[in-house]
């Protein structure tokens, strides 16, 4: 319990303002790293049942509060101190930002007095979160704290989540409240934000749509992250009206994989048959999803047979978004629908016919058995492919698993060869492409969910990014289960390098430390594994390991495909190794 609240003979300072307001919404986890700017507040959460997990780099408090934001739907909550507390936390606030993740993060800052003189540990602090968050402040006055961070709370849920900044002067947390007897803010969280109603203007172009959906010979839908907490809406809009199902990469296992409707993901590592799908396709309904670069191809060449339906009067591309903003992109849909997927979904559910295409669902499973992910296995050597998809075989069926990734190879090959059956069972980075992101996402994630079973798939490349927060996996006994798919390179760029630039090989190595012995240094167990004779055992091995343990996969270097290179319109893919060099500029 916050004592100190409670008893109105003992003065009430900023540093307790700012505990008081996040204990009103009911915040239990902080990740955070401390120094002076900061102390304050530290001292005011020392008396409060509020659990503090102290990270080895601020990155991976912000990384790791996304990991919790993501399994929870909550705002991850993070404070550090000012100057480079504040700098080394642009990448995961840009990060939560791009991948629509609710954040709310709390810096120290140098007193009012020396800001603007180059102080000890002063930065710009506003000047550089502004980009990279839904809404900052710096603290001004010391009765507006309780009222801010309230605030805070409620624009980081609203609409597409997001993160949110407040600096916090270090002479503001030590001042005293004019008003102590202030009425107790209700929580934000508290409040239900139930669905609003459709508006009337929409509803003639959603009974025109359903005529159409009603109609339509080959419809498809993308499903993306807007999706995740309707699951069940979309399963069966989808099985009622009988339209295969595409997810977005955030979006995996909003529509169960083992159903035959299932298109598994489209773009530039997508499922072939997704991609052949949705260009044969003449309607196309995008639920919660951005037409983002990586799952299209080109502008100009994408779903060509629903625009010739579309200016037939037959079909065409609709989305449903909940931010106006993201709306005409890249795409320019031929009617947009604003406000939260779910209420749609639940509108179409009621309103159109139960259907059987036929003929699309035949077409859909051949173009699945003509088409599978597939890969080449070599003896005596492991690839990645093999792990994950041994990772997948012990584990896909149950509900208490969640997986996170880095960013590369293994990322995509986590993607494909996973067998995704529930929502927000993935967690990774999807638009800024974040290496290192992997084990601080772990780490979130299994501390908000201490039961669960938290798998960390990562690259050598991108563990070797965050790695020193084994030190708080360590520190707080955390049992994530970390592996490391090790095949001493950046393959990703590696492949990028020898199709686009003549095989000119440069900065794709990695010397990497002995991943057991670290592990050992920590006092983490950890196994290795290079023979696939041995893989199975291995992988149940890691997964039946009773706290934190690290597995280094020694595997075969090996290219993801599919692969839509740039410039290509999806059915343009390549599917397997041709050793034929590419035009064009490499993927970002």
């Amino acid at each position: 319990m916050f004592k100190r609240c409670l008893n109105t003979s003992i003065p009430i300072y900023g540093k307790d303002a700012i505990i008081r307001s996040l204990l009103n919404n009911k915040v239990d986890t902080i990740f955070g790293y401390s120094g002076g700017a900061i102390l304050p507040a530290f001292d005011a959460l020392y008396n409060t049942d509020i659990k503090y997990y102290m990270n080895r780099h601020e990155q991976g408090c912000g990384h790791s509060a996304e990991g919790y934001a993501k399994v929870t739907g909550k705002p991850g909550v993070v404070m550090t101190t000012s100057g480079p507390g504040v700098t080394n936390l642009i990448t995961p606030l840009q990060d939560s930002y791009s991948d629509g993740v609710p954040l709310v993060v709390l810096t120290g800052q140098v007193p009012t007095s020396v800001i603007g003189t180059d102080a000890f540990q002063e930065c710009p602090s506003i000047e550089l979160t502004k980009p990279c968050t839904k809404w900052n402040y710096r603290i001004s006055t010391v009765d507006e704290i309780e009222d801010v961070i309230n605030e805070a709370f409620s624009i980081s849920v609203s609409g597409r989540p997001g993160p949110v900044h407040i600096d916090l002067p270090k002479n503001l947390m030590m001042n005293k409240l004019d008003n102590v007897f202030r009425e107790k803010p209700t929580s934000q969280l508290e409040k239900k934000l139930l669905p609003k109603r459709i508006k009337n203007k929409y509803r003639i172009h959603l009974d025109h749509l359903v005529d159409l959906i009603n109609n339509a010979k080959r419809p498809v839908i993308l499903a993306g992250q807007g999706c995740n907490n309707y699951s069940e809406l979309l399963t069966q809009f989808a099985l009622k009206a009988d339209i295969p199902v595409t997810t977005t990469l955030h979006a995996l296992g909003v529509f169960d994989e083992n159903l035959p409707n299932s298109l598994h993901m489209p773009g530039m590592h997508g499922s072939a048959y997704a991609n052949y799908a949705i260009q044969d396709s003449d309607l196309i309904l995008s639920f919660g999803a951005r037409f983002d670069d990586r799952i299209i191809g080109t502008v100009d060449g994408y779903a060509p047979k629903a625009r010739e339906a579309e200016y037939a009067g037959t079909g065409g591309i609709f989305q449903f978004e909940i931010e106006k903003e993201q709306i005409g992109k890249t795409i320019m849909p031929t009617k947009t629908f604003v406000g939260d997927s779910g209420q749609y979904l639940k509108y179409l559910l009621d309103h159109v016919d139960s259907n059987c295409r036929y003929l699309w669902y035949d077409t859909i499973q051949k173009l699945k058995k003509k088409y599978p992910f597939k890969y080449t296995k070599i003896p005596d050597k492991i690839k990645t492919q093999q792990v994950i998809e041994e990772i997948s075989n012990q584990t896909s069926d149950r509900q208490d698993v969640y997986i996170t990734t880095g960013v590369g190879n293994h990322q995509m090959m986590s993607a494909q060869f996973y067998k995704w059956t529930r929502p927000k069972q993935l967690l990774t980075s999807g638009s800024l492409g974040t290496m290192g992101v992997g084990v601080p996402f772990a780490v979130g994630a299994q501390i908000a969910m201490p039961d669960k079973t938290v798998i960390c798939i990562d690259g050598d490349g991108s563990f070797n990014m965050t790695l020193t927060e084994l030190g708080t996996i360590a520190e707080y006994n955390i049992p994530v289960k970390i592996a490391i798919m090790n095949d001493s390179r950046q393959q990703m760029v590696y492949v990028w390098q020898e199709l686009f630039f003549d095989s000119n090989f440069i900065s794709t190595t990695n010397h990497n430390p002995d991943y057991v012995a670290l592990a050992k240094s920590f006092g983490i167990h950890a196994i290795e594994c290079s023979h696939p004779d041995n893989l199975a055992e291995k992988v149940k091995e890691f997964i039946d390991y009773d706290g934190p343990i690290i597995a280094n996969f020694i595997v075969e270097p090996d290219k993801c495909f599919p692969l839509v290179p740039p410039g290509k319109n999806l059915h343009e893919m390549l599917l397997e190794d041709t050793n034929v060099k590419l035009t064009g500029d490499a993927p970002n």
